[in-house]
Parts: C-alpha cells; structure tokens; sequence
C-alpha cells in the first residue's frame, strides 16, 4: 500500500456511485477524474473535506446529510463489509471505532456507553481542517444508515444528535431524518441510542466473512494508524512554526524532542516525505485562513511562512485553480 504524506481516505465505490455528483467539482479542489473508477485511490482527506463543503455552497446546504443517510456498507470496502457481516451489535460498534483508520486517516470514531445509552462520536482529529460541517453531517448520517442497515429495520430511531459546528438556518431536513432532539456546538459530533439497541439481532450478519476480513483489517490499521499517529503530530509541530519561515526537519524534531535521525527514520518507515508534509499543512492552512478568517492575504503569506503576498497567491492559484480572493468569495458566496 503506498504511503501518503498526509491524512487519506480510500474511494472505494463510494466516489464511483456518486459519481454525476462529485465530477463537476472535483479540480475546485485539485483532484482528478481518476477517484470516481479506481476504488484503491487514496484522496487527501482535507482535499476530501474541502470537496464537500463546496457542495455544500454549489448544491445544497444539506448534502452531507442527504448522502450519508442514502449510504450502504458495500460502499465503503472492507470496513463496511465488516461492518455489515459483523456477528452481533457489540462486534458492529466495535468494527466502526476499532477499524476507521482503514478507511479514513485522520478522524476518530469512539463508543461511549452508560446504563442506559450507547453512543457513536465521530471527529476529524487533523487540526489543519477547520471547516468540515457537511463531513460531520455526512458521516453521522453514514452511521444512522448502517444501523438501520444491519438491524433491518429502516425506522430505528436515535434519542439524540450532537454536532459540533452551528446550528444551520433550516433544520427541517435534520428533523425529518434524525426525528429527535438535536443540539450543535457540542464538543464532537455523535448519535446516540437507547442501550436496547445491544441486544438487537444483526440480520446482515456472516461470521465467516467477518473471521475472514477481521485479519486483514487489523494489519491494515495497523499500518495505517502508526501513520496516522505520526502524520497527527508532525502535522501539530509543522502549522507552529510555520510562521518564523521555512520549517526545517531539525526545527520540527526539535520541537518534537527527537532527534533528527530517529524522525528520519520514523519518516522512512512509513513511507512520508518530509517537505511534502509541510507542504501539505500549508495547503490545509491556506484554505481555512482564506475561508474562514478576515486576515489579509499578505497576513496569511505571513502566517503560512512566505516571504510576500505574491508566492503565497501563486501557490494557491497551483492548488486551486483560483486566486485567493476569488476563493475567499466562493466561501462567503
């Protein structure tokens, strides 16, 4: 599996089914045709990110929300097949927390329990991604989705939503799919049940398939988590010092309480580059900065590490096809 030098997540057939939806938007964020018919490609997740809240401003202020919800585990590789061959209800939620990182970087699902609710809490972890409402809408919609999927039963109810971001203008489509009190800027974005739903059979449920995938996801997450760990924190070091101007390796391990060669070496084993990283957390910055603040652009040139407005605007105008002012206008559109 080839390694990336940030936070992905893999297209599996989810990109090909939505495919009508994704194409026309797809070089606003600088990607390719090629995600919609190769189910192995590895998106870079705050590209990702970054793709759903432009559908959110192009088609619909509820779109993560209205896809999630739409989604089934066949769409979602492996880790969904897992999901939905998984032998009871304890083993389903155990699959979503445990194996997330196989088929998205960078994010968390975690159970939380008492004695009279289960909770599923999903968040970004990358600190470089900021604006990210339509993928927390998305995703807790995903999660409804699959439960309903594995229970068989399409009218399974949650007792309450959270989300972390504001409450958006309109809730009526939030109402109708959720049908429960729903409450924002809450610290993370979860969906919560009665504890009944524990002892709900799961009727897609095939324990050979599932003790046959159980291994290759584990060695998967494996991989995948120890990049995500070091990308996480690599990721925190690099947006610090950015802004005293070119950050170094020595700088980061520094910061890190490394030494350059033990860095060096966690890098080549997992496959990262170095420069491509900073440039990375560059980008994720640029876009938040540009989105979501009222810094001048010579203020966020300053910021991200450039030396004057005008490399800062060339690199932008390189990942996104578009000046800086003309994205900022598109985020305030």
């Amino acid at each position: 599996m080839a390694v990336h030098s940030c936070h992905t997540i893999f297209a599996e057939s989810f990109f090909t089914r939505n495919a009508g939806l994704f194409e026309p938007y797809l070089s606003f964020v600088g990607l390719g045709d090629a995600v919609l018919n190769s189910p192995e490609s590895e998106i870079p997740l705050s590209q990702y990110v970054a793709l759903w809240e432009i559908l959110g401003q192009e088609v619909s202020p509820t779109i993560g929300l209205q896809v999630g919800i739409s989604t089934h585990s066949h769409e979602l590789g492996a880790y969904g097949h897992a999901v939905r061959s998984a032998p009871s209800m304890q083993m389903v939620l155990r699959c979503l927390s445990r194996f997330i990182a196989v088929l998205t970087q960078g994010t968390r699902v975690d159970i939380d329990e008492d004695a009279k609710t289960v909770a599923l809490a999903y968040q970004i972890t990358d600190p470089a991604i900021v604006r990210r409402r339509q993928d927390a809408e998305f995703s807790i919609g995903i999660a409804l989705s699959l439960f309903r999927e594995v229970t068989q039963n399409p009218t399974l109810t949650p007792i309450r939503v959270d989300f972390e971001h504001d409450a958006p203008a309109d809730l009526s489509f939030h109402r109708q799919v959720f049908n429960c009190p729903i409450f924002f800027n809450r610290p993370d974005n979860r969906v919560c049940f009665s504890r009944d739903i524990l002892d709900m059979p799961v009727g897609t449920a095939d324990t050979r398939l599932f003790q046959a995938l159980e291994p290759f996801l584990e060695q998967q997450r494996e991989t995948r988590a120890a990049a995500t760990d070091l990308l996480s924190q690599m990721g925190r070091h690099i947006a610090s010092g950015l802004g005293s101007g070119n950050v170094s390796i020595e700088q980061v391990a520094a910061s890190m309480r490394l030494g350059v060669r033990t860095l060096q070496r966690r890098l080549s084993v997992q496959g990262l580059d170095f420069s491509q990283m900073v440039e990375g957390v560059r980008r994720s910055l640029a876009e938040n900065y540009v989105a979501q603040s009222d810094y001048s652009f010579t203020e966020i040139a300053l910021l991200l590490g450039y030396s004057e407005a005008s490399s800062f605007s060339r690199a932008f105008r390189r990942w996104h096809q578009l000046t800086p002012l003309q994205y900022r206008q598109r985020a305030k559109a």
